[in-house]
């Protein structure tokens, strides 16, 4: 009797063999390198309302920041509407950082910022309010609120606050369908509750 002998059957299968490591190893370099997608959020700001006062000052100021549907955006609510806070700056006591090597640098800077993502048309009311007052000096403020798209200053203002508590409507701007200004006024309007002080 004659035997018959083919590897045809064991390249068969090296062959399905190596198709299958490429096709993980495909599959791993997918999982591993996932293809980056667009973030589905856009981070933009069509109008910026920016508070400074002396930078080496420790006393602490608080923008608030109320639009024409009732939101109202300030250390105690960072996000409302179309609005948000990017930070609540303390004074000189959130000043210092501290760098990989452990050493410290303080950067001189008091200044709040609060971004419109987009607007609806109405009244914005803009509060400054002294929270803590540490120095002996009076605070020197200066608030300015800009349209980005495209650049237009919509006001300056320097003023003095004076003491704790202290709370003042530095502006009510209302803004058109089309994000113009229509008009300003002082008309003082209170967001803190003054019985804490």
């Amino acid at each position: 009797m004659r035997k018959y002998s083919s590897n045809l059957a064991f390249v068969d299968f090296l062959f399905i063999l190596l198709l299958a490591f490429i096709s993980m190893f495909i599959l791993a370099l997918i999982l591993i390198n996932p293809i980056t997608k667009k973030s589905e959020v856009e981070r933009k700001a069509e109008f910026l309302i920016t508070l400074e006062w002396s930078e080496k000052s420790d006393d602490d100021v608080d923008l608030w920041v109320e639009d024409s549907l009732g939101n109202i955006v300030s250390f105690t609510n960072t996000t409302a509407g179309l609005m948000y806070l990017d930070k609540d700056d303390l004074g000189t006591s959130n000043d210092t950082i501290y760098l990989p090597d452990g050493t410290e640098q303080i950067i001189y800077l008091n200044r709040e910022v609060i971004a419109l993502r987009g607007w609806v048309e109405g009244e914005y009311i803009i509060n400054t309010h002294v929270y803590s007052k540490r120095g002996p000096n009076p605070i020197e403020v200066k608030i300015e609120m800009l349209r980005l798209n495209p650049y237009k200053i919509l006001f300056k203002e320097n003023f003095i606050l004076r003491k704790r508590g202290e709370e003042i409507t530095v502006r009510r701007v209302t803004l058109d369908k089309d994000g113009h200004l229509v008009s300003t006024n002082k008309l003082q309007k209170s967001f803190v509750n003054i019985s804490a002080y």
